[in-house]
């Protein structure tokens, strides 16, 4: 009787430990698991976001481009003009846009008379061959003459003439922001789609001379946004870009 006491006090204990040994690793899983929740609950989680870009839903988005001497139009480009007055053609999609804004103009009693459009290469040339002859008649060298040239006319491919998409209205004068198309176009352009390209506070940024006579379409959406947000189409670019 003795020994099977025995033998049954042994039998237990040897059970005890093998179930202490077996549950072990659940019960240090669970008490690593209890850390880890504390260590969360008390460390801030930190998370990084990338820029993001607006979002565009924008009419047009064939014209929404930049010309300038950074970004010339390529040897190949190709007008399919429409003409808008007389003799003067603008690209055919735009033409439409400008025709509309021209009408609505009359409607308010604005006149808006185009003094030049779309431009070829060889006529862009041209102009700034005058320019340039003009400079050398005030004493200039050849090199200062081409260089004074480029801050009034651009060279072939560089001009947004060359694209079809500007248009120069009424008055090729800094005197034409004090007239009555000029405050009309201020508030109205936009909305079909045209820009005041070059602004008078904004040289800096696009490299041209203000030039209150010259209007750029790159779309009703893009137009909208350049105006609300007072900015140039460099300015917007970049910020579409993301850059």
């Amino acid at each position: 009787m003795k020994k099977e006491f025995v033998f049954v006090i042994l039998l237990s204990a040897l059970l005890i430990t093998l179930v202490f040994f077996t549950t072990m690793p659940g019960r240090k899983r669970a008490e690593e698991k209890k850390t880890e929740t504390s260590v969360s609950e008390t460390t801030p989680t930190v998370t990084t976001t990338e820029k993001k870009k607006p979002e565009v839903d924008a009419d047009n988005p064939w014209a929404f481009y930049i010309v300038s001497k950074e970004y010339p139009l390529p040897e190949d480009f190709t007008v399919y003009p429409k003409k808008i007055q007389d003799d003067y053609e603008m690209d055919y999609r735009a033409a439409n846009y400008f025709l509309d804004m021209k009408e609505a103009a009359a409607a308010d009693g604005i006149e808006l008379t185009v003094i030049s459009a779309k431009r070829s290469r060889q006529y862009q040339q041209q102009l700034f061959n005058q320019e340039v002859e003009s400079f050398i008649a005030k004493g200039m060298s050849d090199e200062e003459a081409f260089e004074a040239a480029r801050e009034w006319v651009a060279l072939p491919g560089e001009s947004e003439h060359n694209s079809g998409l500007a248009v120069d209205l009424n008055d090729l004068d800094e005197s034409f922001e004090e007239s009555d198309a000029f405050k009309w176009l201020s508030e109205h352009a936009h909305e079909y789609g045209f820009i005041l390209r070059y602004p008078k506070d904004k040289v800096g940024i696009t490299g041209v001379k203000y030039e209150p006579w010259h209007y750029r379409f790159v779309g009703v959406y893009h137009a909208t946004q350049i105006k609300e947000k007072g900015i140039t189409l460099e300015e917007y670019y970049d910020e579409i870009r993301g850059d």
